[in-house]
C-alpha cells in the first residue's frame, strides 16, 4: 500500500510513490523510443513535479525555480518519507542525481586538458616566446665567431665549437677572437658592438644550459678575457671608432606641423590616415620602432570620455622591456590614457583614432590601405614596409634629418623632457624600467642646443651692439669667414 506524503484525507496531496512510479514508467518509455529523443530528461520531469507541488501549496507563480535543483528536491522528498521506511527498490533519486553529476564532472575533466604534449612542443613554446631580435642578434654574433673559428682552425689549431669548450679553452680563444675581430671590409667594430658580441655569445651558451658570466669580476677563470675586452674598447675609443654614432632624430613641433600642412598627415586618404595613426601611436604611447607595432591589435585601443574629457586608452602587451614572465612578475603592462585637449579641432587625435578604428573594425591594427576613401584590406602591412613608415612620411613632407621608426619614441621622451615632465612620467610613457635607460632618450633638440649656445657665446662688443639690425644682417650675409690675423 502506498504511503501519503501529507494527509490520508486530503485529495490534493501528492503521493511520492505514485510520482516515482510515474517517473520509472516515463524513463522506460524514453529508453524504448527508437528516434533517440533527448529532449525529455529526468531534470525536466522533476521540474514538472516541482511546479505541481508549488501550485497545490499555493506558492506564488513568480518563484525562482532556478534556485531549486534535482538533489535538494529529492532530499526533501526522502526526508519526508524516512519515518515510514518505504522501500521503493533500487531506484533512488539522490543516488541517481549523484551519478548524473559524476558523469557531468567526468566529461568536463576529459575536455579540460589537452592531449599529452611532446618535448618538441615544449621547446617550440619556449622558442616562440623568445624575442625575435634577440634570436637574430645572437645568431649574428655566433656566425661571426664561427667564421673566425673556421679561419683559425687551419693547420694545428683545432678550435672546438663554443658550447663544447672548457672554461680554460673559452678564456684562451676569446682573448684572440677579441683582438682579431673585424668587419667584412676589414674595419673595426665600435666598442659597444664588441661588448654586445661577447654578451650574445654568453646568451648562446645559456641556450645550451651553460651558465657562465665572462664579465663577472668574481669569476677568476676569465680575468684575462675581461682585461683584453677592456683594453680593446679603450683602444677603439682612442682611434675615434664609434665616437659619432648615428642616432635617429626626434620630430620637432615645426616638422610635425609640416607633416600636417603637406597632407602627409590627415584624412585625405587611407594612407595619410594610417601615417597619422602610426606617428601618434609612437608619440603618445612611446611604442617601439617595430616589435610593438608589428603585433598591434585593434582591441588594444579604447576610446571614451570621463570627467577629465575624451581620451584614447592604450593597453600594452608583452614587449622588450615587459615579457610577462617570472622575471617581470612584479611589473605591469602599459595602460595609458591620453586625454585629447584639442577635442573637436581640425587635428583632433580622438577623431583620428576613431576614424581609423571604425575603418578596420577589429583584428590586426595595420592593414594595407585601399583606394577610394578610407578603406583597408584584410592583409597586414608587410614588416619591411612597416619598418620604413617614419622614413617614408618624413621624406614626403621634405623633412631634413635622419628619421627612423625609433624617431617616434624619441619624440615622446624629448617633448616631455622639454616641457619639464619628471622622469617617472616619461618612463611610464616610454616603458623604460631604469632612469639611466630613459635618460639616453632625453637628448636635447637643436632648438635647446641653440639656446644654450647663445648663453655661452662671446660677449657682443659695444660698437656691434649699437649698430642697426639691418646692417648686422647685411654683414652676416655677405662677409666671408674671419681669418686669424697676427697680433
Amino acid at each position: 500500500m502506498s504511503h501519503c506524503l501529507f494527509s490520508d484525507n486530503d485529495d490534493e496531496d501528492i503521493i511520492l510513490s505514485q510520482n516515482l512510479d510515474d517517473i520509472e514508467k516515463e524513463l522506460a518509455v524514453i529508453n524504448n523510443i527508437e528516434n533517440d529523443d533527448d529532449d525529455i530528461i529526468l531534470s525536466q520531469i522533476l521540474d514538472n513535479i516541482e511546479k505541481e507541488l508549488a501550485e497545490k501549496n499555493n506558492i506564488e507563480k513568480d518563484v525562482d525555480y532556478g534556485e531549486l535543483n534535482l538533489i535538494s528536491t529529492a532530499e526533501e522528498f526522502v526526508k519526508a518519507e524516512m519515518e515510514k521506511e518505504s522501500d521503493y527498490g533500487e531506484f533512488n533519486l539522490i543516488s541517481t542525481a549523484e551519478e548524473h553529476v559524476k558523469e557531468e564532472v567526468k566529461s568536463v575533466v576529459v575536455e579540460r586538458f589537452q592531449t599529452p604534449v611532446s618535448q618538441v612542443e615544449i621547446d617550440t613554446l619556449i622558442h616562440s616566446q623568445t624575442n625575435a631580435n634577440t634570436r637574430k642578434n645572437t645568431k649574428w654574433s655566433l656566425n661571426i665567431f664561427n667564421e673566425w673559428r673556421k679561419c683559425r682552425s687551419k693547420g694545428d689549431n683545432d678550435i672546438p665549437e663554443l658550447q663544447d669548450m672548457t672554461a680554460e679553452e673559452l678564456d684562451y680563444w676569446l682573448q684572440r677572437f677579441l683582438v682579431e675581430l673585424r668587419k667584412m671590409n676589414g674595419d673595426e667594430y665600435s666598442p659597444k658592438s664588441v661588448y654586445y658580441i661577447i654578451c650574445r655569445l654568453m646568451r648562446h651558451l645559456k641556450d645550451h644550459n651553460i651558465y657562465i658570466n665572462i664579465l663577472e669580476e668574481a669569476d677568476k677563470r676569465f680575468v684575462l678575457t675581461r682585461k683584453v675586452l677592456d683594453a680593446k674598447m679603450k683602444e677603439l675609443v682612442s682611434k675615434g671608432v664609434g665616437c659619432k654614432p648615428k642616432t635617429a632624430d626626434p620630430v620637432s613641433n615645426e616638422d610635425e606641423d609640416k607633416l600636417w600642412n603637406s597632407g602627409v598627415f590627415g584624412f585625405t586618404n587611407s594612407t595619410s590616415l594610417q601615417y597619422t595613426v602610426f606617428f601618434y601611436a609612437c608619440k603618445l604611447f612611446g611604442l617601439r620602432g617595430r616589435d610593438e607595432h608589428r603585433h598591434l591589435e585593434a582591441d588594444q585601443f579604447e576610446l571614451g570620455n570621463d570627467k577629465n574629457g575624451y581620451y584614447i586608452r592604450y593597453i600594452g602587451r608583452n614587449n622588450k622591456t615587459f615579457t610577462g614572465g617570472l622575471a617581470h612578475l612584479k611589473l605591469k603592462n602599459k595602460d595609458i590614457k591620453h586625454y585629447c585637449t584639442n577635442y573637436g579641432g581640425q587635428r583632433c587625435l580622438y577623431t583620428v583614432f576613431k576614424t581609423y578604428l571604425d575603418a578596420i573594425e577589429s583584428g590586426i591594427f595595420y592593414r594595407k590601405p585601399l583606394q577610394n576613401g578610407i578603406r583597408y584590406g584584410k592583409q597586414p602591412v608587410g614588416i619591411n614596409k612597416l619598418g620604413n613608415f617614419m622614413k617614408e612620411m618624413c621624406q614626403q613632407a621634405g623633412l631634413v634629418g635622419y628619421y627612423t621608426n625609433h624617431s617616434g619614441k624619441k619624440t615622446c621622451a624629448t617633448e616631455m623632457y622639454r616641457n619639464g615632465q619628471d622622469e617617472q612620467s616619461i618612463m611610464e610613457r616610454t616603458g623604460h624600467r631604469s632612469v639611466e635607460a630613459c635618460r639616453v632618450y632625453k637628448i636635447k633638440s637643436d632648438e635647446m642646443q641653440k639656446q644654450i649656445s647663445s648663453v655661452l657665446e662671446a660677449p657682443i662688443s659695444a660698437k656691434e651692439n649699437s649698430e642697426p639690425v639691418s646692417k648686422k644682417a647685411k654683414i652676416s650675409a655677405s662677409s666671408p669667414p674671419l681669418k686669424d690675423t697676427p697680433p
